[in-house]
């Protein structure tokens, strides 16, 4: 689960969760129609995605984060 650290707020607009987990990434990106800003790697290798930051509006960030807990 995303835990609350891993959730900020990014500007006045938009909020940033840090997400480990490919299939919960993929299914919050599919359900509210958000998009990855930042991908981290694996250490010394561009080919290994490792987590994600997606970039969520602040209308929605309630919405998910009860999707996180729901999911997780």
């Amino acid at each position: 689960m995303a835990k609350q650290k891993n959730i900020w707020k990014f500007n006045d607009e938009e909020w940033k969760v840090h997400i480990e987990d490919e299939e919960l990434r993929d299914k919050i990106l599919q359900e509210f129609g958000l998009e990855h800003t930042t991908i981290y790697y694996e250490s010394g290798s561009l080919s290994k995605e490792t987590s994600w930051d997606v970039l969520v509006p602040n209308k929605q960030i309630t919405k998910v984060k009860k999707f996180i807990k729901d999911n997780t």
